[in-house]
């Protein structure tokens, strides 16, 4: 079939466009243009021609010029627009290169006709793009760092995940050195703990930002899982294999394998975390467990208190609506007690208290107390180094969780002939002074916030020691209500911070998400001369907040100590650090104290003479008679009470009373 003659383009436009300027060339590998008016066109090159087909569009009727952008790097020829839209009914026909110039010169018919396009147009009017590579749905990890153990979980593909740790869904928060100094985790951890228990370090989160002479320390008593030393500014640190380390380093190499098994789940990198912390934590603890994660290379948004996170997790997908929970949060390092009023997945916490000093580790201690004694009648001596009761504590949990389900069980003594036999009923007697302070301390939570049993709608125990039936059972008699036996009392946690984060994403595209509304747990104070504590913000205020102090000044120095905790007296209380200045006028000087959202504390001064600003903590822990000393020399007047003791002194404690 002889191919059809090629038409010359129809203008859109009334009048013929003008002619190319003589010489003007479109840059390579541009063919030259070809004119629209009927003028004859340069012969062409002599010599055979390769095919080539030559796809043809038809204008269905004159339209004006659109305008193409195009990039910087490429020219745009002067021409006339040329519609690249084919009309459907003419199908696009090759162009033989036999057709002559003479076919070119035909005049135009009366109907539009099909107009030749240019080879490689498209490759040289737009800009080649780059390869797009798709992008990664933002993340932020929930991770609880918990005493026993460490779980990580993520708000993916639409719902709330727990992250897998090697065939487990959760990581032991055992943490051991071997002979090179090299920190293990996992199953190495395990394995170095067994072969050397001194070079190992359970339970660490108890005692993460604590000092080494912390009234907290002094307190627990008891078989401590390893030896506590002083830290270069008097920060609780340890030695394993000859190498001085703070605990924040320790936990960090807990939260880099969490941050691992996330990253490969997600099959991404994922750095940002919401991080759990028991509500008791004062500041100088979150401060602690924020610098583990940095030290993880984490972007911690949020420090969340985990009972609140507990809770956000029970009520998602509930569709909740102003309902009052009361959360038990009993772990291993200790007891949290809140109540928190839920809407949807917006969490407003009312009032908080607790009692770092009653967890599971101390169920572990009577336990393994009585387990030394045992091994004491078959001739076995008492252990000495406070590691080498870590093979004795871990018999003791063992036995714990499984008479959480069964009455009695049989296990073999460490280093004794003959197993030991260990009943539900021996268990109750060896712990149920601690199942008694569990229900003071919490029917004390709710009277000092007005609030009665009857007027929750829920009750949760949750924690690790929560399973113990028990403490359920003394709750449930205690309260006269049901207590909640059905909820993820081990890992709900982790959940609710993924919830949290996700709603901190949420939040910054402009979309609604969930929400928590926190209040400070423990009291913060100034000391004043007699060694009373002088609070300036009181449990239970909401967050954020900030408050003054103002103080009647005189020249020269002046020196305040700040603490944190419930007790009436200052040095019972855990020391945050020393504000000193030189004053030059007398007047009043005023102590700004600002809370952030998750009970961060930071400070500011207004002085005499001077503006408002910021200032920080002299963090170093001082020996007992210079602080002694400092608190002698406050300008605040205590007040002439005596001190408390007894019961009296005890309940005032946990819960800031004075």
């Amino acid at each position: 079939m002889a191919p059809l003659p090629v038409e010359p383009p129809v203008s859109a436009r009334p009048e013929p466009p003008a002619p190319v300027a003589p010489g003007a060339m479109a840059p390579p590998p541009v063919e030259p243009p070809v004119s629209a008016r009927p003028e004859p066109p340069a012969p062409a090159a002599p010599g055979p021609m390769t095919p080539a087909p030559v796809e043809i569009s038809v204008s269905a009727r004159p339209e004006p010029p659109v305008s193409v952008s195009v990039g910087p790097s490429v020219p745009v020829s002067m021409e006339p627009p040329v519609s690249e839209t084919p009309a459907p009914a003419v199908p696009s026909t090759p162009v033989e290169p036999s057709s002559t110039p003479a076919a070119l010169d035909a005049p135009a018919p009366s109907e539009p006709r099909e107009a030749p396009t240019r080879r490689r147009r498209a490759i040289l009017d737009v800009a080649a793009a780059p390869p797009v590579t798709a992008a990664h749905p933002e993340v932020v990890l929930g991770i609880d760092l918990g005493t026993s153990q460490a779980r990580v979980a993520v708000h993916h593909q639409g719902s709330l995940q727990l992250i897998p740790i090697g065939e487990s869904q959760a990581l032991s928060s055992l943490v051991a050195a071997d002979e090179a100094g090299q920190l293990l985790v996992g199953a190495a951890a395990r394995t170095e703990a067994e072969r050397s228990p001194r070079h190992a370090v359970h339970g660490l989160r108890r005692f993460l930002g604590l000092r080494a002479r912390s009234p907290l320390v002094r307190t627990l008593g008891g078989p401590l899982p390893f030896s506590i030393v002083a830290g270069p500014r008097g920060d609780a640190s340890l030695e394993l294999h000859g190498r001085s380390l703070l605990l924040p380093e320790l936990a960090a190499r807990l939260l880099r394998e969490l941050k691992s098994a996330a990253s490969a789940f997600l099959r991404h990198e994922a750095s940002r975390a919401v991080l759990c912390v028991p509500a008791h934590f004062d500041d100088r603890q979150r401060a602690a467990m924020r610098e583990a994660g940095t030290l993880a290379g984490l972007d911690v948004l949020r420090i969340l208190n985990a009972p609140s996170a507990a809770a956000l997790a029970f009520g998602h997908g509930r569709v909740l609506a102003r309902k009052r929970i009361l959360v038990v949060e009993l772990g291993g390092g200790g007891l949290d007690v809140s109540v928190v009023q839920l809407t949807g997945d917006d969490l407003e916490v009312i009032t908080t208290g607790g009692d770092p000093t009653v967890g599971g580790m101390d169920f572990d201690a009577r336990i393994a107390e009585a387990l030394a004694s045992e091994r004491e009648a078959q001739g076995i001596p008492r252990p000495e180094h406070p590691s080498d009761w870590l093979p004795l504590l871990t018999a003791a949990e063992a036995a714990k969780v499984a008479l959480s389900e069964r009455e009695e069980v049989s296990l073999p003594l460490p280093g004794g002939p003959a197993p030991f036999s260990l009943n539900r009923e021996r268990l109750e007697s060896l712990t149920t002074e601690l199942v008694q302070r569990i229900t003071l301390v919490v029917r004390q939570v709710l009277e000092s916030s007005a609030l009665t049993p009857q007027g929750l709608d829920e009750v949760l125990l949750l924690g690790g020691q929560g399973r113990s039936p028990l403490v359920r059972r003394r709750l449930e008699e205690s309260l006269g209500v049901p207590v909640r036996a059905d909820v993820e009392a081990t890992h709900s946690a982790a959940l609710g911070a993924a919830l949290l984060g996700q709603g901190l994403l949420d939040a910054a595209a402009g979309k609604p998400g969930a929400t928590v509304s926190e209040v400070l747990s423990v009291p913060i104070g100034v000391a004043e001369r007699g060694g009373t504590l002088r609070r300036v913000l009181e449990r239970n205020t909401r967050l954020p907040a900030e408050k003054t102090l103002v103080i009647p000044v005189t020249p020269g120095p002046l020196t305040l100590a700040l603490f944190q905790g419930p007790s009436p007296v200052a040095a019972e209380n855990e020391y945050l650090g020393t504000l000193a200045f030189t004053l030059e006028r007398p007047g009043e000087a005023e102590v700004h104290f600002s809370l952030s959202q998750d009970g961060t504390l930071s400070l500011a001064a207004t002085l005499p003479g001077v503006k408002r600003h910021a200032v920080t903590l002299a963090a170093d822990m001082p020996e007992d008679a210079e602080l002694e000393a400092v608190i002698a020399r406050s300008p605040l007047e205590g007040e002439p009470e005596a001190r408390p003791g007894g019961l009296l002194s005890g309940l005032r404690k946990l819960f800031g009373r004075r």
